[in-house]
């Protein structure tokens, strides 16, 4: 299937390693140009040198999406690189190592609050976009009330840009401009959360491993597809879903 999105501008948050960097190289399989950020400079300045090397047309900058002004510089700079804007793949997370009520205001910051100014910042360029769209990566945490509790915090602000994110679908629906969520299940790559999980704590990974339909975790690749099929011009008549890719991790009736 023809995605049609040769050609497309597209900014991805997060783009260096794991979901991020999976969509990115999905994209540019498919012809779009990318604009990505990331905190860590090295992996991310070594990851864009292999795309580059491949003939991709991408940009990024190490950036913390926490600092409100580095953020927003950046985001300039990426619209002025793609020459304007199609696409908006909000995905950038980190695991938060605080306590107490610091906790709760640190994934505030990183899994609510960043999306939401990056998102404000994209909507007027996404509505002088071509068959523009915004595709939020979540996580089934949000729905889910029985949780680790490593994860009370990080489920709830997930909640909470579920439901920005759906409001986004009916507030620019006029303007032609689409927004859809995905929910990953748990997911294992290199470096990543349940990666370091398999290493530290094997049998919480078994545990986290069957409560998939599909006995596994997914993987970055299979997050990747589902995002990029969303943020396409394929899925045009699809907006404000929630598609949750979780292998059948959750039982209730979607």
């Amino acid at each position: 299937m023809d995605l049609g999105l040769k050609g497309k501008r597209v900014i991805v948050t997060g783009g260096s390693r794991g979901i991020g960097k999976a969509i990115i190289e999905t994209l540019l399989a498919e012809g779009a140009d990318v604009a990505t950020c990331a905190r860590g400079a090295d992996t991310l300045n070594a990851t864009l040198a292999i795309w580059r090397s491949q003939g991709a047309r991408v940009y990024g900058e190490a950036i913390d999406v926490t600092h409100t002004s580095d953020y927003a510089q950046w985001f300039d700079n990426a619209v002025d690189f793609l020459g304007g804007l199609d696409i908006f793949i909000s995905n950038v997370s980190t695991r938060i190592q605080s306590t107490g009520d610091q906790r709760w205001l640190d994934n505030f910051d990183v899994d609510f609050m960043q999306h939401v100014r990056a998102s404000e910042m994209a909507i007027s360029h996404l509505q002088k976009g071509s068959e523009p769209a915004f595709v939020f990566v979540s996580t089934i945490a949000a729905q889910m009330a029985n949780i680790i509790p490593m994860e009370r915090e990080y489920g709830a602000m997930k909640a909470a840009l579920n439901a920005y994110a759906s409001q986004l679908a009916h507030r620019l629906a006029a303007d032609g401009v689409r927004s859809n969520i995905v929910s990953p299940g748990p997911i294992d790559f290199k470096g990543g959360f349940w990666d370091q999980v398999k290493q530290a704590n094997p049998e919480l990974y078994k545990r986290a491993s069957e409560i998939s339909a599909l006995q596994r975790h997914g993987t970055a690749q299979e997050v990747a597809n589902a995002v990029v099929f969303l943020a396409s011009p394929a899925a045009s008549y699809i907006t404000g879903a929630n598609l949750r890719i979780d292998g059948g991790a959750l039982k209730q009736v979607n």
